[in-house]
């Protein structure tokens, strides 16, 4: 929502990858990394080779350090973690050098860190009207520019986001 102003949540459009009695977690899918470390990075790992070039995301504040890869569910490994029929979410490494061979997955983000939270904290956090909830969809994630990602999850609700303000109220 509007009001949250922190820089790191701010604006900021959360795939959800899993939920559980234990907390949550989550993805950043609209917040590319614009810096030289994201340019060394694409270097390093050579997926500078692929075209285009992917970008790098913030993914967010947990595990900055922790490479993880976004993509369509028909690539699977040893370690993919299956988040719906068409979603998967991998952090083993096997997946740039198939990426490289053009045996990875067609549609992919590669994010640094995501989104946590603990037991029952992101349902407080709905309730205190922090987040707006949407169904996921795989042409959103993958195909909708970062630039119109949060104009246009706004208008699924019918309303000009930018209109609110301050922090949502319980009747």
């Amino acid at each position: 929502m509007p009001h949250m102003n922190d820089p790191i949540f701010s604006k900021s459009l959360i795939y959800m990858c899993k939920h559980d009695k234990n907390g949550a977690m989550g993805i950043i899918i609209n917040k590319p990394m614009i810096s030289e470390n994201a340019s060394e990075i694409i270097h390093q790992t050579g997926l500078k080779h692929l075209q285009p070039t992917p970008k790098i995301y913030f993914g967010g504040p947990v595990n900055i350090e922790m490479g993880l890869f976004l993509h369509d569910s028909t690539y699977d490994i040893e370690g993919t973690l299956s988040i719906s029929k068409s979603i998967s979410l991998t952090s083993n490494k096997q997946i740039v050098t198939d990426l490289k061979n053009g045996d990875g997955p067609a549609d992919y983000r590669f994010s640094f860190g995501y989104t946590g939270w603990g037991k029952d904290q992101i349902e407080r956090e709905i309730e205190n009207g922090d987040w707006l909830l949407m169904p996921s969809d795989d042409d959103f994630i993958f195909e909708i520019p970062n630039s119109d990602k949060w104009k246009k999850a706004a208008s699924h609700f019918g309303i000009d986001i930018s209109d609110l303000g301050g922090s949502a109220g319980i009747a």
